[in-house]
């Protein structure tokens, strides 16, 4: 497998080379069917007859892969493709289910060239097999098989009937009003991490003994990355078995994240301050957490709801006002107007709901040709998502109409399960 990977990898630098030398001869960008020509002069060459040992299609999928970043950097949504050193390995990918065989009891897979692999299963295989993906992660190759089941019928005609803030101190305040503590799965073993990052540096470069404190830091960090993950699962099917539609906030993770330290002209200021809390947004993992619910609710025939977050912080469940001497402290939320104290995270989330279910209603009302289109500040606001932040409708000012996005999760024929 290692050197399956390792010709995949070849591939992918030879055909940025042959595209580079296109460029610089002037000729034009060599799409995907002409690169799959190259590959089958580089499989039948005398020099590199060792490509056809291994199996064709991780080849192939590899070329695709390299079409489609091109196709990101001619559109400007990504940069240009890079070659892969030594142990950046595309991984294996065979997109057909003749590619592979499955025996379940035995628990084991055969694949295409390289016979038959033991696997140990997490969990059973239901539902036609449609591809399969091999990965390396460390010292483990991990299989990963897409299934096609059966149509879902999305649930139809329920509103939101829970919603969520997520946060640092409290990882997800609900509007029934039920906090969950976060896991904190890398600054629990930060002195595990800074230990193995010293015996990295404290190595010889190129030595034996560095690459084995290498291989450990990153075992430790894929432990870490492990465990996150599973608590995620755990959260996530709960919340997505008790209640078919959900609204979270809408956040901005990456430029939340965003390094403080500025350009040479313009230096940040608490930089280290920064380092810090980016770090601590990474480790709670919001974008993740958003991730798995989505396609749970999805599998159930449910929704999730995307809501603007903006100012829920300040306003008032009870009476809609809007200010900052609302919030009195990072727990204690006291309205200024009405009186009405609350934990403030529990608090964001009943904002967070009211307003998805606004947008609920509106939406429902739209569909059944009752109003007319929404405008915010003389703009029509689009009933499908833009295909760029910035060429979103603007948002509306007052707080007591903030609109949402959300997102209509249709019912999908396809489902990925990991090995």
């Amino acid at each position: 497998m290692r050197r399956s990977a390792g010709c995949a990898r070849w591939i992918w630098n030879q055909a940025i080379s042959e595209q580079r030398r296109r460029y610089a001869a002037g000729e034009k960008y060599a799409g995907y069917a002409e690169m799959c020509k190259w590959l089958t002069t580089w499989r039948n060459a005398p020099e590199t007859i060792w490509l056809s040992e291994a199996p064709i299609p991780p080849q192939q999928q590899a070329l695709k892969r390299l079409h489609e970043a091109y196709q990101r950097f001619f559109a400007k949504a990504g940069g240009y493709p890079s070659f892969k050193r030594h142990g950046e390995e595309p991984g294996l990918r065979f997109p057909a289910a003749a590619h592979f065989q499955i025996d379940q009891p035995n628990q084991r897979i055969k694949v295409m060239k390289l016979g038959w692999l033991r696997i140990k299963q997490s969990q059973g295989i239901n539902g036609t097999p449609k591809n399969l993906s091999l990965s390396k992660e460390g010292a483990r190759w991990f299989a990963s098989i897409q299934v096609e089941l059966p149509d879902v019928l999305p649930a139809a005609g329920l509103e939101p009937s829970l919603a969520i803030d997520v946060g640092l101190t409290v990882f997800a305040a609900t509007s029934a009003g039920v906090k969950i503590k976060p896991l904190l799965a890398l600054k629990r073993q930060a002195r595990y991490v800074r230990r193995a990052q010293k015996s990295v540096s404290r190595k010889v470069k190129g030595s034996a003994n560095r690459k084995k404190a290498i291989c450990k830091l990153g075992d430790l960090h894929r432990r870490i990355a492990r465990q996150r993950e599973d608590w995620l699962h755990k959260l996530t099917t709960e919340l997505a078995d008790r209640h078919p539609v959900i609204a979270i906030e809408d956040l901005r993770i990456k430029n939340m994240s965003a390094s403080a330290k500025g350009t040479k002209d313009a230096p940040g200021k608490n930089i280290r301050q920064k380092a810090g809390l980016n770090r601590s947004i990474l480790d709670a993992a919001w974008g993740e957490f958003g991730r798995q619910l989505q396609y749970k609710l999805q599998w159930r025939g449910g929704q999730l709801v995307l809501v603007e977050p903006a100012y829920s912080s300040q306003t008032c469940a009870a009476c809609d006002h809007v200010a900052a001497e609302n919030r009195k402290s990072q727990a204690l939320f006291k309205c200024v107007a009405c009186g009405h104290a609350e934990n403030a995270d529990i608090n964001a989330a009943q904002v967070l709901l009211q307003r998805a279910k606004e947008q609920w209603a509106a939406g429902h009302a739209a569909q059944a040709g009752e109003s007319s289109p929404a405008t915010a500040c003389g703009e029509v606001v689009r009933r499908r998502p833009a295909r760029k932040r910035s060429d979103a409708a603007s948002v509306k000012q007052e707080s007591t109409e903030v609109l949402t996005r959300t997102i209509s999760l249709m019912s999908t024929q396809q489902e990925s399960r990991s090995l």
